[in-house]
């Protein structure tokens, strides 16, 4: 089943002539899949998760939500329909008020979206919903009453996916969330996340200039350049036996661990 389906998008900002971001991008998403976005930084790729969340309107096209064209929404149905489209950061830290509580931070959406939230007795029932959701990312629950300062860069992106799932969504947009994070918390990190996809069904989008990551988590691949698409296939098949030259400068650009292999590799290249 398709869950996201983006049509003719295309993207201007001002000037004379104006900057297209984002050029005729068409893709569909199909539900419990994850999607990567790759390709060079400034390529076109956050200004399209931008656009499938509706934070930026697109100057042409159009972008599907289990079937609902989000352009065509009321706000008041469009607000509904947000519950289920969550957005976990590169930085974490920097998507935390450093003066709130974890506890506060987790339950922002909740209190946003559900009005049975707020009082005496809904932020009791918060309460014990935020302890559920940071046990279910590997965090205790007592840890509610501390500061973000107080936590690793690994355990703050747990956070913030925690935060993410407050609401039950379907599709989550992962903006470079192992990038800021060293290799071993990045392993973790990732774990983490394809365990959530099993057990809860979610979709992913997982923007990332990290191709090690994206042979290890992503089902499709679409690769982005100057604001379009230039390639979109099967992981496997990408990985395998990519069909456009920039596709394969990109991996070509993948170091390798072997220096014998990086050598090997130059040879065969000349």
């Amino acid at each position: 089943m398709t869950l996201l389906e983006l049509d003719h998008l295309r993207k201007e900002f001002g000037g004379r002539p104006p900057h297209v971001a984002v050029d005729d991008v068409s893709l569909t998403v199909a539900e419990g899949q994850t999607l990567a976005l790759v390709g060079e930084s400034g390529c076109g790729k956050t200004t399209l998760t931008r656009l499938l969340l509706r934070l930026l309107e697109p100057t042409a096209g159009s972008v599907r939500f289990d079937g609902q064209d989000l352009g065509a929404l009321s706000p008041a149905r469009l607000r509904s329909v947000r519950r289920q489209m969550q957005v976990v950061l590169q930085d974490p830290y920097s998507s935390m008020n450093p003066r709130m509580r974890i506890t506060d931070i987790v339950a922002e959406p909740l209190v946003t979206h559900d009005p049975q939230a707020r009082g005496r007795r809904g932020r009791a029932r918060t309460r014990e919903r935020v302890g559920e959701l940071l046990e279910s990312v590997g965090l205790p629950a007592g840890i509610q009453d501390r500061y973000p300062h107080e936590f690793s860069g690994g355990q703050r992106q747990r956070v913030s996916i925690a935060r993410a799932l407050a609401l039950e969504p379907r599709l989550v947009v992962l903006d470079e969330p192992t990038s800021a994070l060293d290799v071993s918390v990045q392993a973790q990190v990732l774990d983490l996340l394809a365990d959530l996809q099993r057990r809860l069904g979610l979709t992913y989008v997982l923007v990332s200039h990290n191709l090690a990551v994206v042979r290890q988590v992503a089902d499709r691949v679409a690769v982005m350049r100057q604001g379009r698409l230039v390639e979109v296939g099967d992981a496997a098949d990408v990985f395998r036996d990519p069909q456009h030259p920039y596709t394969r400068q990109l991996l070509d650009a993948v170091p390798l661990p072997d220096p014998r292999r990086a050598r090997r590799a130059r040879t065969e290249a000349v």
